[in-house]
C-alpha cells in the first residue's frame, strides 16, 4: 500500500472549509491554492460534459413494498422515458428484470406487454409470486423466463416471447434493462444490431467493474474497449485500462458527495482507510470480509474477518505487527483517504463517460457497417444524487416507409 501525495496539495485541501471541499468535484476551486493543484482540477474539469438531462416524472409514484425512494426514483423516470421511446405496439424485452418492478410498472402505468428475462431462478419465482399476488391482472402481458442473457439469445428470446405473450408473430422488440450490470447492456447492444425485429433500445448500463475479463490480472476485457476509437487511444497509452479505471467509473457522483458533513467525511475517511490497512497486511491466498457482527469493535482487526481457501482464520500476531507498522507509517491516513476520495470524484465522470462513449461510437460504427440507420442519444436521468446510475443508452432504428 503507497499513498503519495504532493505535499501542496495536502496543505491546500487542509486549508478548504467543508463547503469547498464539497464543491471542488462540481468544479470550484481556491485561486490561492497551489498551481499544480489548479492546474490539475482545470484539467479534470476541462473534460467534464454537459449531457442532456430528462426531466423528473410528473406521475404519480406509486409506493411497492420492499422498493426505497432511489429504486422508486428509477423504475418511475425510466417509465416515463421508455414510454417517449416506445410505442405500444411493441413488446418490451427487459434485460435483468430482477424482481420484476420495471416490468410490471409499465404495464400497470401504460398497458405494455413485457418479457421480464433473468439470470437469477431465485428472482424469477420471486417475481411470478409477487404478479400472483399483487398484480393478477397482468398475467397474460407480463410473463418472466429465467435465461442468462447472451448475445446469440435472441432467437430463444423471440420463440419465447411468441410462446408466452398469446403467440404473436413477426412482432417488433424493444429492449429495456434498469441496471443492466456488466456485460448484459453489451449484450443489449450487439442483439439490437444484429436482429431486424429488434428496433429500439432503452438500457442503463452499471457496474463497469464486473465486466468479463480476458486474463487473470484483469488488464484486458472482452467488451471493452469495443469502439475503434478507443482501441486505438489505448494503443498509444498501454497499461491504462484496468479494474481500477472500471470501479471509479461507478463510484459515488460529485452530486451525491456535495451534500456531505464534516463528520461523514471523518466517518468515511476513516473506514476506506482502515479497509486499505486490513487489505495491506494480508498473505498471498488471503482476502478479507466485513465482520458484520464486531463491526462497532474498537479494535480494527476485530471488524474484519480473514479468510483462505473460503475459511475463516484468526488474525496473526504477523498480521498485527504489520498492522502497527503501516499506521505509524500513516498517522494521518484517515484525513489523506478522504482527500483521495475527493480526487477521485473529480475524475470519477471523466472514466465513466469515456466507457459510455465507447459504447455510443460502437452503436454508430457498427450501425454504418450493417447499413442501418439509427437514431442514438445517452440521456441522463435527473438526480443523481438520489441514483448515481443514471445514464441511459437510447438506440432507434429508422425505416424509410
Amino acid at each position: 500500500m503507497t499513498i503519495k501525495f504532493n505535499t501542496e496539495w495536502i496543505a491546500d485541501l487542509e486549508s478548504a472549509s467543508n463547503d469547498e471541499f464539497n464543491k471542488i468535484p462540481l468544479g470550484y476551486l481556491n485561486e490561492s491554492w497551489s498551481h499544480s493543484f489548479k492546474q490539475f482540477l482545470n484539467s479534470c474539469f476541462g473534460l467534464y460534459v454537459n449531457y442532456e438531462l430528462f426531466s423528473e416524472s410528473k406521475e404519480t409514484r406509486a409506493t411497492l413494498k420492499g422498493v426505497g425512494p432511489k429504486k422508486m426514483h428509477e423504475i418511475s423516470n425510466l417509465t416515463a422515458l421508455i414510454k417517449d421511446v416506445c410505442s405500444q405496439d411493441k413488446i418490451l424485452l427487459d434485460f435483468g428484470s430482477g424482481l420484476g418492478y420495471l416490468s410490471q410498472n409499465l404495464n400497470q402505468k401504460h398497458h405494455f406487454k413485457v418479457l421480464g428475462i433473468e439470470g437469477d431462478e431465485y428472482r424469477v419465482r420471486t417475481s411470478i409470486q409477487r404478479q400472483n399476488q399483487l398484480f393478477p391482472n397482468s398475467i397474460s402481458k407480463v410473463k418472466f423466463v429465467q435465461h442468462f442473457i447472451e448475445t446469440e439469445s435472441f432467437e430463444f428470446i423471440k420463440q419465447t416471447a411468441e410462446t408466452k405473450l398469446e403467440n404473436i408473430i413477426d412482432q417488433n422488440y424493444a429492449i429495456i434493462g434498469l441496471h443492466a450490470c456488466a456485460d448484459l447492456s453489451i449484450a443489449a447492444i450487439k442483439m439490437f444490431l444484429a436482429h431486424e425485429p429488434v428496433t429500439k433500445l432503452v438500457i442503463m448500463p452499471c457496474c463497469y467493474h464486473k465486466l468479463k475479463p480476458e486474463n487473470e490480472e484483469c488488464t484486458a476485457f472482452s467488451n471493452i474497449p469495443l469502439s475503434d476509437q478507443l482501441r486505438e487511444a489505448l494503443a498509444q497509452v498501454p497499461n491504462f485500462l484496468g479494474r481500477p479505471f472500471l470501479r471509479l467509473g461507478c463510484q459515488q457522483t460529485a452530486a451525491r458527495w456535495a451534500n456531505l458533513t464534516e463528520q461523514e467525511h471523518t466517518t468515511h475517511g476513516k473506514a476506506m482507510f482502515e479497509r486499505s490497512l486490513v487489505e495491506a497486511i494480508l498473505s498471498q491466498g488471503e482476502n478479507v470480509t466485513t465482520n458484520k457482527t464486531n463491526r462497532n469493535s474498537r479494535d480494527v482487526l476485530e471488524r474484519f474477518t480473514v479468510q483462505r481457501e473460503g475459511q475463516d482464520r484468526s488474525w496473526s500476531d504477523e498480521h498485527r505487527e504489520k498492522l502497527k507498522i503501516w499506521m505509524e507509517k500513516y498517522p494521518q491516513g484517515s484525513k489523506l483517504a478522504e482527500y483521495l476520495t475527493c480526487l477521485q470524484n473529480c475524475l470519477q465522470s471523466l472514466c465513466e463517460n469515456l466507457i459510455l462513449l465507447d459504447r455510443m461510437c460502437y452503436l454508430k460504427a457498427e450501425s454504418s457497417k450493417r447499413d442501418l440507420t439509427i437514431r442514438t442519444d445517452l440521456v441522463k436521468l435527473s438526480n443523481d444524487h438520489l441514483s448515481p446510475r443514471c445514464f441511459v443508452i437510447v438506440a432507434e432504428k429508422i425505416t424509410n416507409q
